[in-house]
């Protein structure tokens, strides 16, 4: 009875539109109680309007330290300064970087905008997009201070998170975090971001059967914690984002709503359960790794979400790839066993492909090492219950070509030489990009079989 209790309680939940999901709090067929402490979100034109009436709302008062990239002070912040000004809020601003450099989301940048903030400033006030808001909110955990987020660009899917994606000694790292007291998502100011950022926005959000399906896997094989409720949150979504993808290209008002409330829940999927699992599955490690790689070559990054889309594509042809894989005639534990790495083995390896981002490497890596008496078990575990395993996948993959087809309509990447990347990079990458976390994914799955290798150069 308990159980079909929460069971109707869930779907009344998650029949609610995006901006009717926050404060809520409840019981789930998971077996833990699940919040949303966010207490406002608006996803509509001329939102920015109200922030002073939802400033007063939520209890903030006194003077708000507002944060935004001084690169674009003169033309995106204009207008929410405008506006804020004419809603006769008290702020200081504090324009972030050198107006010419891109900002990098860096650890040590967090706490220098936290150390820059005057004593007497009662909240923050964030505006940008995620660079921005990542320091915004590892600003604010610093010094205890609420904190709003104004979006500038549909472009990823933290604004709604209750994380802080931020690099430290070169590695990503996703830090816990208070999330915002409100989101505003003014679709007139939205409509206008730069179609890069727009692509990068649905690149994010199409990723999401990949890393639940990873997510799931992660449970199946290594007994994890796995709640099915962050994928029906954004489930619910994505036919409408994959139909609208043309309409996002047009920036139509349409388009970038239907986009930017995927995000919302995207972000939102990661909020209710405290961890970014539900939206950062192997594509991200891939994107992340292709962030090192430019940032270990001085090269300029990709927009994140735009390499998230590529590597999902990826993913999803892997997915199906070793799904058909005839695993039990092919696999051998012998052949396994011999090519099997030791720990100092992998740190050498780690070492020569990472040089001083190394020890950032092994500290994730290392999280999931099992020596080979440990893995044979698991190797066998994964054989005898193969079908069983794929079974409880099937239902979170989606096929690769909707996919496609929507980062092509809105004008997309859809494939990794469309990122400068050639196949044998790629198939190295991949290989690669398990070792940046303590994550378990579809990639560590098909390497621990063996097969990896070849489902790159067959797939990719």
């Amino acid at each position: 009875m308990e159980i079909n209790r929460r069971a109707i309680e869930l779907e009344e939940i998650l029949e609610r539109e995006t901006v009717d999901l926050m404060g809520v709090t409840f019981d789930c067929i998971c077996g833990r109680i699940h919040s949303i402490p966010i207490e406002y979100l608006a996803v509509r034109r001329d939102a920015l309007e109200e922030v002073g009436d939802q400033m007063g709302i939520r209890g903030l008062s006194g003077t708000g330290g507002v944060i935004y990239d001084k690169k674009i002070e003169k033309s995106v912040i204009y207008k929410p300064l405008e506006r804020l000004r004419a809603q006769r809020i008290d702020f200081v601003s504090y324009p972030v970087g050198d107006g010419r450099k891109e900002l990098q989301p860096e650890v040590d940048l967090s706490r220098e905008v936290a150390e820059g903030i005057d004593e007497n400033i009662n909240f923050l006030i964030s505006i940008g997009s995620g660079v921005i808001s990542d320091l915004t909110k590892n600003a604010s955990s610093y010094l205890g201070l609420p904190f709003f987020l104004i979006a500038t660009a549909p472009s990823m899917n933290g604004y709604t998170s209750s994380m802080a994606a931020l690099t430290d000694k070169g590695i990503k790292k996703t830090l816990m975090v208070p999330p915002a007291k409100a989101v505003i998502a003014d679709l007139s100011i939205l409509m206008d971001s730069p179609i890069e950022m727009i692509r990068s926005g649905l690149g994010d959000i199409v990723s999401k059967s990949v890393c639940n399906a990873d997510w799931k896997l992660s449970q199946l094989v290594k007994n994890s914690y796995f709640c099915p409720v962050p994928f029906r949150i954004t489930d619910r979504s994505e036919p409408l984002y994959l139909e609208s993808a043309r309409e996002m290209a047009k920036r139509t008002e349409h388009g970038i709503g239907v986009l930017t409330d995927g995000i919302m829940r995207s972000g939102l999927s990661m909020t209710v359960i405290g961890t970014s699992t539900p939206s950062s599955g192997a594509e991200h490690l891939i994107a992340h790794y292709w962030d090192l790689i430019a940032l270990k070559e001085g090269r300029k990054k990709e927009f994140h979400g735009v390499q998230v889309g590529v590597a999902t594509i990826m993913m999803l042809r892997l997915y199906e790839f070793i799904r058909n894989y005839p695993v039990k005639k092919k696999v051998s534990l012998s052949m396994l066993k011999r090519v099997y790495p030791s720990r100092e083995s992998v740190k050498e390896s780690i070492k020569k492909k990472f040089g001083r981002y190394a020890d950032g490497v092994c500290e994730e890596y290392f999280q999931k090492y099992m020596d080979w008496n440990e893995k044979l078990k698991e190797i066998e575990m994964i054989l005898d219950q193969w079908e069983e395993i794929w079974n409880e996948l099937d239902p979170y993959i989606r096929p690769t070509e909707p996919v496609v087809k929507a980062l092509q309509e809105c004008g997309a990447c859809s494939h990794y030489t469309h990122l400068g990347r050639r196949k044998e990079e790629v198939c190295t990458d991949v290989r690669d990009a398990i070792l940046i976390r303590g994550r378990y994914t579809l990639l560590d799955l098909a390497e621990d079989l063996g097969i990896l290798g070849k489902a790159a150069e067959t797939v990719l």
